[in-house]
């Protein structure tokens, strides 16, 4: 009971408290790693600190300044690091790829920054069935080296995206198969916050393992990743088909939602993997309504006909779909921003059906088109209607639908489950708001920020549903919304009993 009155406490202060922890904490572990670890640090006098300063995928987490950065090459270096950042109680920050729209939650003001781009091992064994990977790669890389050995594991959707995905869930091309992408995790080599090497599985702790699977890093930091390698062909193989469709119209672009929610509807077809956006692109700074599925199937063009005809059928649909390899369906979806833009998102998770009670229009803001009585529409209203509003602002936005079926579900369960542990039996959605502001922006004005929040109070997930980590704002507290929230709570007093990443690290609260 005492943790469980500390842990509400210091949830309740952990943004505060690391942005108020003594700098000379940050100063003292700096010093220390210089000498102990003298090439691998970057003082902000070091010509190669801005590069890597700036080595993440949004301003709002580039524009801090870390007091030093660690570019480790080995468990060993990050032990070092987090033993200093220990002793000395300072804020610290862990990044991999570095896309994420929480702004801290990769880079630190006067902490210590653990970069991870020059870890970059990747190997497979056929014995073991699964490929290991270090936390510098990204999954362009993974699949390209995984490719020669005709597998793949779960991971992200976006060849850019960093390893760091599996940690807050991740969906893969491969997720209507084989689970979430933390599903596919066999082992994780991370180091405590006290600078302790642990290799996690199934035998030496399947309940911590169970936890880095969604948990979002405050379980550790991982150095190596285990994932299981599922059998994807060759290049030359063209055993999947799949593409994009494209709607330029409002009546195409509902068209596009809707039929995304008939998708979710409908009986798992495991085969079957979508991804619809629909939302606004400014072109040559003038802005452009459009909605692009990604639509996959394992098989030929028959089933891809049958099982998305409705979306192929929308009038004027541009459709680029074709036999395809694995490895050129992971190259399909667009990365979709630059570095240069700051970005946040919003998250949600819901089920198909009917809306009776249409979704509440945030205040001035003007209702684009009547309420519909469909769930995923009425959403899309919305989302419609913070667009137009800061339409001056944003370079792009897009509502962003990936069904969750029963087959992913249940598939998580089997392999010793996750974190998330999202309810079984029937098909859902996750979606994405994402708000992307132009070139050169390094903060969200005010009043957009209010409205931000205003849309996340007024759009609820439904009840039961968790939020996918990886594709929320930082104030959605998406812990508390997995299956296996009070199961998490209790490994993180396990593992964690002073509660130090929550107090000297910004992310994720319980």
């Amino acid at each position: 009971m005492r943790f469980t009155a500390l842990l509400t406490a210091m949830t309740a202060v952990a943004t505060s408290v690391v942005s108020a922890a003594p700098a000379t904490g940050a100063a003292a572990a700096c010093s220390d790693l210089l000498a102990s670890l003298p090439k691998s640090v970057l003082i902000q006098t070091s010509p190669t600190y801005t590069p890597a300063q700036n080595g993440g995928f949004n301003p709002l987490n580039n524009k801090l300044s870390p007091s030093c950065i660690v570019q480790p090459t080995s468990a060993s270096d990050v032990a070092t690091a987090m033993r200093a950042v220990f002793k000395h109680k300072a804020n610290y920050a862990v990044r991999s790829g570095g896309h994420t729209g929480m702004g801290g939650w990769d880079s630190t003001d006067g902490g210590v920054l653990l970069d991870f781009s020059l870890m970059r091992d990747f190997s497979y064994s056929s014995s073991a069935g699964t490929v290991t990977v270090g936390p510098g790669l990204r999954w362009g890389e993974v699949y390209n080296m995984s490719e020669a050995y005709g597998v793949a594991p779960l991971g992200g959707r976006v060849y850019h995206v960093g390893t760091g995905l599996v940690l807050g869930g991740g969906l893969s091309l491969l997720s209507p198969q084989y689970g979430y992408a933390c599903d596919g995790l066999v082992s994780a080599d991370i180091v405590t916050v006290d600078g302790r090497i642990r290799t996690v599985n199934a035998q030496t702790d399947p309940q911590l393992l169970r936890a880095i699977k969604g948990g979002g890093g405050r379980f550790g930091v991982v150095t190596k990743y285990e994932l299981r390698a599922f059998p994807t062909g060759r290049n030359s193989d063209k055993n999947w088909y799949g593409g994009s469709i494209t709607v330029l119209t409002p009546t195409g672009i509902d068209q596009m939602v809707e039929y995304s929610e008939d998708f979710v509807a409908t009986p798992d077809d495991p085969k079957a993997t979508l991804l619809s956006n629909v939302g606004m692109l400014k072109q040559a700074g003038v802005p452009v309504y459009l909605g692009t599925t990604f639509a996959f199937y394992k098989g030929g063009a028959e089933d891809f006909n049958r099982v998305f005809g409705q979306f192929l059928a929308i009038p004027g649909a541009i459709v680029d779909v074709k036999p395809i390899s694995y490895l050129e369906a992971t190259q399909v979806t667009p990365l979709g921003w630059k570095p240069t833009q700051a970005y946040k998102w919003i998250g949600g998770s819901h089920y198909a059906g009917n809306n009776t009670t249409p979704l509440p229009l945030l205040p001035t803001i003007p209702v684009l088109n009547e309420p519909t009585p469909t769930k995923f529409l009425g959403i899309w209203r919305n989302v419609q209607a913070l667009i137009v509003k800061h339409v001056d602002v944003l370079e792009s936005a897009f509502f962003s639908i990936t069904p969750v079926g029963t087959t992913q579900i249940d598939q998580g369960y089997a392999a010793g489950g996750n974190a998330i542990a999202p309810p079984q039996g029937r098909n859902f959605m996750h979606y994405l708001f994402s708000n992307i502001l132009a070139d050169g922006t390094t903060d969200f004005p005010a009043d957009f920020e209010a409205d931000r929040q205003q849309f996340i109070k007024d759009n609820p997930s439904d009840a039961g549903l968790p939020l996918f980590l990886n594709e929320v704002d930082a104030t959605q507290e998406a812990f508390k919304s997995y299956g296996w929230y009070d199961q998490l709570k209790r490994q993180y007093k396990r593992f964690d009993p002073t509660g130090f990443s929550l107090r000297f690290q910004q992310g994720p609260t319980f």
